[in-house]
């Protein structure tokens, strides 16, 4: 069994995944060999994957089914079982069975899954916010506005993991002497969405906005690892100036910056585009910035001024699209109204 398909996998995943449960069901030898190889090859996801592991070997007797026929089956079965080994017990009615299930569900699992693996630290900022951070192994994080990373508690104690959703510039420190060979809990890992983000110390730029994902290297080697249409994991070695965007279930874009120093422009509250589109240049306004973009005419998304544009404001900003683009715009406090 090839458990690398599972490098990406939530805590849910793995609940859902019908291969996964049957191998735990299943347990043969050959399938624990690659386990132990899978858990031994990928530390940061092997407290996860354990965590499923155990949740579904403690309800292994019950079956993975589809329809309402085989789920009446099996709870049938449980309550038999139960009544069996219990011959003073009143027969467990379905109701209370469910009633039990539902307590467990919603008191004692949340409680197991957060100190087994949500217990988290985590920055959020605001829109218009940028603030950056130092991680317990000293790497610095900037954050820009309206994005949040998290990371676990426990972190530098093996693999580093962080979680992002917005965008961030991480200036990660090294931790290991030789850069050939990296031990598992020398790694530095960003996981953006479905993509995950392996580094071995460097500075880049990663951007997720509405289940996309950009990432921008400025110095040293990092990695990208994600899933392509037919859902095959792929992996893609970045080096410094390669942009890569990917969209989830779909092919990794990669291109090289021109301007690598535009990337980060944000952090000095500069607004750069480089022959950008009013809906890219909108984009920004919305998801940083946090305004209320108005258009009378969703043609004009597709307008686009040609060249950079690089200023401070977002007044300046407007009044440079009113005048290359001819378009009326009107603001009043943190809505922005464009027409023709």
């Amino acid at each position: 069994m090839d458990f690398s398909r599972f490098t990406h996998y939530t805590f849910e995943d793995f609940l859902n995944d019908d291969v996964f449960v049957a191998f735990v069901i299943g347990q043969n030898a050959s399938d624990l060999l690659a386990w132990e190889k899978f858990r031994a090859e990928y530390p940061y996801k092997s407290k996860v994957a354990l965590a499923a592991f155990d949740t579904i070997s403690t309800y292994r007797n019950q079956r993975v089914f589809s329809n309402d026929a085989a789920q009446q089956s099996v709870f049938e079965k449980i309550a038999e079982t139960i009544t069996a080994s219990q011959p003073t017990v009143k027969k467990l009615s379905f109701s209370t069975f469910f009633r039990v299930a539902a307590i467990f569900a919603v008191v004692i699992l949340p409680a197991v899954f957060y100190f087994t693996f949500w217990n988290k630290d985590a920055v959020k900022t605001d829109y218009g916010m940028i603030k950056t951070i130092t991680l317990p192994d000293g790497s610095e994080v900037t954050l820009n506005g309206n994005s949040k990373i998290s990371y676990a508690a426990d972190f530098g104690e093996g693999a580093r993991e962080v979680w992002i959703d917005g965008e961030a510039l991480f200036k990660v420190k090294h931790i290991n002497i030789d850069t050939n060979n990296i031990k598992p809990s020398e790694k530095f890992i960003v996981h953006s969405g479905d993509m995950n983000i392996e580094v071995l110390g460097t500075t880049f730029n990663v951007k997720r906005r509405h289940e996309k994902t950009s990432v921008g290297l400025l110095t040293g080697k990092i990695r990208v690892d994600y899933d392509d249409e037919a859902q095959n994991r792929k992996q893609f070695v970045m080096k410094p100036g390669d942009l890569v965007k990917y969209g989830g279930e779909s092919n990794l874009v990669h291109q090289k910056m021109a301007n690598p120093q535009h990337l980060t422009a944000w952090i000095n509250r500069q607004l750069v585009f480089q022959n950008a589109s009013l809906e890219e240049m909108i984009g920004l306004l919305k998801d940083d910035l946090g305004y209320d973009v108005i258009l009378g005419d969703e043609k004009l998304n597709g307008l686009r001024v040609e060249g950079e544009i690089n200023v401070g404001s977002v007044k300046e900003l407007l009044q440079i699209l009113s005048t290359t683009l001819h378009v009326n715009i009107t603001t009043h406090n943190k809505k922005i109204t464009i027409t023709q």
